[in-house]
């Protein structure tokens, strides 16, 4: 039975949260929990240790209670919330769990929108955007959506609901954006140069002018001229530069990039300008000086690969364009192929392959693969394929694909091989490694990578149409439609739909591909021994603090100290729920502080 004083001290718990003051509020909460258990106070202890910035203590809290409360869209968005912090795609999964259980959610659907906005994922931020502004409407919301309509190309879309409003001056830069994006530049710049007049906003002067120089362009390079004389701002005075070339005017961009390489000597993409400006306007000498003495401060710098690959690039453009090719190779050999940098290693095999040398393209190619295969490996497998070497091609994707870990990254190797030349996705196993990749994360995959999974599905569907295997095309189109986001960029649905009425119309017959029930499983709980360890790979330590609890079911964390002969007891109970909790296992729960330490308890069957 609950005592009067207990329910005094839960609401000061609750007062102190509300209060802001989380690590009062979770010294209560762990005081009240050591007398008894209670739901309510688990969940507001884990959203304390989540505010301290204790995350991953909070994610253990919540993955339990998560188990234990798999209904619960509170818990599910505060798991989101915590592996957002910590930077795990994982994080996705959680906030869809959240908003599919209470859709009313705002909290949830906002950091779920949130989350998919700083990840530029438009097109997933979209659905919840639009409910929740049709749920309250705040001014914040009405922002997102905006932005993500944008970020989609339908500035257009972003407009009318702009002017809906009534007025625009809290969406300004939005509206601005989706003026540039319509195409209409005349109103862009007038907007955006009243911004600066009035904020002295040195980017909103960029737009106006970038934006003038669309429809009036003699008016923007007399603007650029006058504000530049009264101050030479970088990013300024290279758009200047830019504007001149693009009016047909090199020499007077060249004679603007000297001005500026005056005032800033050192920075690489001024002085990639001026070469190329060099290259331009004739001047092959100095721009062959020019490029050798900036591709060697870069090779020797090496602060930023991207940069460094554009500039070795242009240099290899600039000598296969203006000097014999005998020449050209000897002074890109010299100066770029003697480091060793994948980036050096592409632009030389780059070289060989344009000036009709497919066997050093070759070698080069695979040193770069060699070098890092997923920096180099992609263009090595481009130029096998484009050679007639598919099956070499498709070793070398295979095992690229085998050893991508970052989801980003195996974004990237989806596309070239759904999206690329090659026809890698003609590859059966490679399409069926990709398919498994993807799908293993296909809980934290974003809109772009849910879309290349049906896309992949598609191009394994139309091969197996090919081969008369139609049991298999139908599968794979259902798994397709089911993995294909909404607003699609590059699948419409009724290229499925197609794939599908060929693959009917071609069957001598037609039977059904899916189950006519699919069982539900009950959540897990802890097997025993040998087949819990090896289900989540469990390290001695942690098999020890298994079999431990298993026999005493109730532990602090100094016998746990004992037990292991360490002190890091905590690191090693936090990975112990983690991994329990991915399976849908309830193992061991914290029970608050004791005089020895934290409190576990043994909660599996």
């Amino acid at each position: 039975m609950t005592m009067p004083g207990h329910e005094v001290t839960t609401r000061e718990a609750f007062r102190l949260f509300e209060d802001g003051r989380y690590q009062e509020s979770l010294a209560v909460c762990n005081r009240l929990l050591e007398a008894e258990k209670d739901p309510a106070l688990e969940v507001l202890a884990a959203t304390n240790l989540y505010h301290t910035g204790r995350f991953e203590d909070a994610e253990v809290f919540f993955r339990d209670l998560a188990v234990r409360m798999p209904d619960s869209s509170y818990v599910h968005s505060y798991l989101g919330k915590v592996l957002e912090a910590r930077g795990d795609d994982e994080a996705t999964s959680e906030y869809a769990a959240a908003v599919r259980l209470d859709p009313a959610n705002q909290d949830a659907l906002r950091s779920y929108a949130g989350y998919l906005l700083s990840r530029n994922d438009f097109r997933g931020a979209l659905p919840l955007l639009f409910h929740l502004t049709k749920l309250a409407g705040t001014e914040k919301d009405t922002g997102n959506l905006v932005r993500a309509l944008i970020g989609c190309g339908r500035g257009d879309e972003a407009l009318a609901i702009l002017k809906a409003q009534g007025g625009i001056q809290a969406f300004v830069s939005e509206y601005i954006e989706a003026l540039l994006q319509v195409q209409d530049f005349r109103a862009a710049s007038e907007h955006a140069h009243s911004v600066w007049q009035s904020t002295h906003d040195p980017a909103m002067l960029r737009i106006s002018l970038d934006a003038c120089a669309r429809y009036d362009t003699a008016t923007a390079l007399e603007t650029y001229a006058s504000v530049l004389q009264e101050q030479p701002d970088g990013p300024l005075f290279f758009d200047y530069v830019h504007a001149l070339h693009s009016a047909g005017r090199p020499r007077d961009a060249l004679k603007a990039v000297f001005d500026l390489l005056t005032l800033f000597p050192d920075e690489p993409e001024y002085r990639l300008a001026e070469c190329d400006l060099l290259g331009a306007t004739g001047d092959t000498a100095r721009a062959l000086e020019r490029y050798g003495h900036l591709v060697q401060d870069e090779l020797a710098a090496k602060t930023d690969m991207v940069i460094l690959g554009r500039i070795i690039g242009g240099y290899r453009r600039f000598l296969t364009r203006t000097l014999p090719a005998d020449e050209a190779e000897r002074h890109l050999l010299k100066t770029v192929s003697r480091d060793l940098n994948v980036v050096s290693l592409l632009e030389t095999a780059r070289f060989y392959e344009e000036t009709g040398n497919p066997a050093m393209a070759r070698s080069w190619y695979y040193r770069a693969y060699r070098a890092d295969f997923l920096a180099g490996g992609p263009d090595y497998a481009l130029f096998l394929a484009a050679n007639g070497e598919e099956r070499e091609c498709e070793k070398v994707m295979i095992y690229i694909l085998s050893n991508v870990r970052k989801g980003s990254d195996l974004v990237r190797v989806a596309a070239l091989i759904v999206e690329g030349t090659g026809r890698m996705h003609t590859m059966k196993r490679l399409m069926e490694l990709l398919i498994r990749k993807l799908e293993d994360q296909a809980e934290s995959l974003t809109t772009d990578g849910r879309e290349l999974l049906a896309n992949a599905f598609f191009h394994s569907a139309t091969n197996a149409l090919e081969a008369a295997d139609y049991p298999a095309c139908k599968f794979l189109c259902l798994r397709g439609i089911d993995a294909l986001p909404a607003h699609p960029k590059t699948l419409p649905m009724e290229d499925y739909l197609a794939l599908l009425v060929r693959c009917k119309e071609q069957a001598l017959a037609d039977s059904p591909v899916l189950p006519a029930h699919q069982p539900v499983e009950d959540p897990g709980t802890a097997p025993a021994g040998s087949i819990l360890t090896e289900q989540l790979g469990l390290s001695e330590q942690e098999q020890k603090i298994v079999s431990f609890l298993r026999l005493h079911r109730k532990t602090s964390e100094m016998e746990l100290r004992t037990l292991l002969g360490t002190r890091r007891i905590a690191g090693v109970v936090n990975r112990l729920v983690q991994k329990a909790a991915s399976r849908g296992i309830s193992l061991i729960a914290k029970k608050g502080m004791g005089e020895d330490g934290e409190i576990y308890e043994y909660i599996g069957s």
